[in-house]
């Protein structure tokens, strides 16, 4: 039997019941379980990334995927 019931979900509607739950203050928060894309994206440039890149490369996935159907 697992001990931690919550470690491996990902839902937000499950996960709050998590007695170690916490919610992001603001927008900016990278501390709470739930993040913005803002806040990911401020993240991953302060690690070097180029989320220009990262960007136009997930644009580029949607194109071909939607020319596909």
């Amino acid at each position: 039997m697992m001990k931690n019931m919550f470690i491996h979900l990902t839902n937000y509607a499950l996960n709050k019941e998590n007695t170690q739950f916490k919610q992001a203050q603001s927008i900016t928060d990278d501390t709470g379980h739930k993040r913005s894309l803002t806040s990911l994206w401020t993240k991953m440039r302060q690690e070097g990334k180029d989320v220009d890149l990262i960007l136009a490369d997930i644009k580029d996935i949607i194109i071909k995927t939607l020319l596909s159907i």
